[in-house]
């Protein structure tokens, strides 16, 4: 749980509409809790079709949750030297207001156990969370369940 919390403080400092490339243990030294906030963080890539498909569902809760204490990040797991290009020419033709990352680390695989011990590291991937409460899933996710996943980290 603490390298997961580590992940998502460091997340959260990063600015929207940007896109960097991280490594695990920079999320892990940039991350600050915060209880009153919840964090939606996905893995995906350009290259695959369930996670361009689930796409328009974090937009719209996106725009659903603008003005509430909730921040989505996703994580693109393209790789290659022109991973960052493809990532942000994607999202910027199909016009999503989310940010997106990057992450180059050499041991990507690693962050498996530690975002969820029951990710078996395909995507697209979410998990939410709010000081210490957290969903995982492995999977697609729909708008309508994104959403009430979303609303319950409020009660």
């Amino acid at each position: 749980m603490k390298y997961f919390i580590a992940f998502l403080i460091t997340i959260s400092s990063l600015s929207v509409f940007s896109q960097k490339v991280w490594t695990f243990d920079e999320f892990k030294q940039e991350f600050i809790n915060s209880n009153d906030t919840v964090y939606i963080i996905n893995f995906w890539a350009t290259w695959c079709g369930p996670c361009i498909k689930e796409l328009p569902a974090f937009e719209a809760n996106y725009k659903n949750f603008k003005n509430k204490p909730v921040k989505f990040y996703f994580l693109s797991l393209d790789f290659g030297e022109d991973a960052w290009q493809k990532a942000n020419a994607y999202l910027d033709k199909k016009g999503y207001s989310f940010n997106s990352h990057i992450t180059t680390d050499n041991k990507a695989n690693e962050w498996i156990p530690r975002v969820d011990k029951s990710w078996s590291g395909s995507i697209p991937a979410t998990v939410i969370y709010k000081g210490s409460k957290k969903y995982f899933h492995e999977g697609m996710l729909n708008e309508e369940e994104l959403k009430k996943q979303i609303q319950l980290m409020f009660n």
